[in-house]
Formats: structure tokens, C-alpha cells, sequence
């Protein structure tokens, strides 16, 4: 049985949108989880203080990007993606990512978990 993923967008785009595990949608998010990781790597080579607010905006642009790739939306709709729930949006893209193909997109929420947990670690094992 396919798997599928559903972005309500129905107040914003006029209809909601299920896609599902098509070989097109997988390439289409292996390119998207390569653009993310691109933008966060960009970041890191250009601002070497980068902060999560930083992080944030680069991931959640691309975030934005990908669903409209995704969903073949044209410019106009594109545009309206802006004035939807990011929330929303970032978990139909995170379900489809992972659903689709076992990956896990880039949030500034894991980030700081992942660095919450090193420093635990250290603390509880100075070696």
C-alpha cells in the first residue's frame, strides 16, 4: 500500500494536497534534503558565529522551497505558502521525508537536542 502524506491547505491554496511514495516525489525530496543540508553547510562557511535563529531562517526557507516543489505549485501559489502554518507545513514535509525514505529533516529543535545531550554527557563523563 502506498504511503502518503497530507498538507491541509484548503483555507490558503483553495484545496489540500496528498502526495504519495511515487518514485517522482522521492527524487524530488532527496533533492530537497540535499538543498537543506547545502543551505546549513553555506551557512556554516559564511558566518562561523552562526546562531540558531540563523540556522532557523536558512532551514526554514528551504523548508518552504521544497514543499512548493513537492506539490509542483506555480509562482502565485508559491507566494501563498508564506501566510500558511509553518508548523503545518514543516510536519507534512518532515512526514513525507521520513515516511518516503527513513531520513529526518534539519530542525534547529533536534540541533539543540543534539547539543543538550553532548554536553549532559560531558558533564556526567568529564574524560
Amino acid at each position: 500500500m502506498a504511503k502518503t502524506a497530507t498538507l491541509k491547505a484548503k483555507d490558503v491554496l483553495g484545496k489540500d494536497f496528498t502526495i504519495i511514495d511515487s518514485m517522482s516525489n522521492i527524487k524530488k525530496i532527496n533533492a530537497g534534503m540535499k538543498a537543506i543540508y547545502k543551505s546549513i553547510d553555506d551557512m556554516d562557511k559564511k558566518n562561523k558565529d552562526a546562531t540558531f535563529a540563523d540556522y532557523n531562517a536558512v532551514i526554514t526557507e528551504e523548508v518552504v522551497k521544497q514543499v512548493s516543489n513537492l506539490l509542483n505549485l506555480n509562482k502565485e501559489d508559491s507566494e501563498k505558502l508564506s501566510t500558511m502554518s509553518y508548523s503545518e507545513m514543516f510536519d507534512f514535509y518532515s512526514k513525507a521525508v521520513n515516511d518516503f525514505t527513513g531520513m529526518h529533516t534539519p530542525s534547529v529543535r533536534k540541533m539543540q537536542d543534539r547539543i543538550d545531550r553532548a554536553q549532559s554527557a560531558t558533564e556526567e563523563d568529564p574524560k
